[in-house]
């Protein structure tokens, strides 16, 4: 199986596993940059037979998305020009692409709004959510997001989900989209 059909395998099983999971969103005083190194939750020991009988899914079970590197995130979010469609008050991107740019929600404080999990789908599986009337859909009423089935490796998109879910400070999440013209974003610092 080549690299691309594998990264892309492991992307879909992340995406059902997702989709699966019961909607139990952390309260949003519990979400924020870099949070303390949880402890990970035990191993869920089971027998193939108590598996299948359970309908395929543990009791207790619950994906949760493996832990990424937010600066290594932020690279990705760079090298795949995310910028060029979503804006992010107070970091310092390229002020050119070669992406056509399009509008996409602003993700300025974007990761005290969202758990990982509905980070990763969105990037896998952008019509899986769409935000209606803000521009972010095509003529055909789907997203307007690319796929990045073949170029995006689950290593990124462990880091890319941690990267917007750092992204916690900076006032109110806005539903406006980014400005098609990068130098009216705020110059700060870059991160480390």
């Amino acid at each position: 199986m080549s690299r691309h059909a594998t990264t892309l395998a492991a992307a879909i099983a992340l995406i059902l596993a997702a989709t699966a999971q019961a909607q139990n969103p952390m309260p949003t005083h519990q979400r924020g940059a870099a949070p303390a190194a949880a402890k990970p939750p035990a191993p869920i020991r089971t027998t193939m037979q108590a598996l299948h009988a359970a309908g395929g899914v543990p009791k207790g079970w619950k994906f949760l998305m493996p832990p990424g590197d937010p600066a290594r995130g932020r690279e990705a979010f760079v090298a795949l020009e995310c910028f060029a469609c979503h804006a992010v008050g107070g970091e310092d991107f390229p002020t050119t692409s070669t992406r056509e740019r399009q509008p996409g929600p602003e993700l300025t404080g974007m990761g005290g709004h969202h758990p990982p999990e509905y980070f990763a789908e969105s990037i896998v599986n952008p019509n899986r959510v769409i935000v209606i009337g803000q521009g972010y859909t095509g003529s055909d009423g789907l997203s307007k997001m690319p796929d990045y089935g073949d170029t995006l490796t689950v290593r990124q998109l462990t880091d890319l989900v941690a990267y917007l879910g750092s992204l916690s400070s900076g006032g109110a999440h806005q539903h406006g989209g980014a400005s098609h013209d990068m130098k009216d974003m705020p110059a700060a610092e870059p991160r480390k």
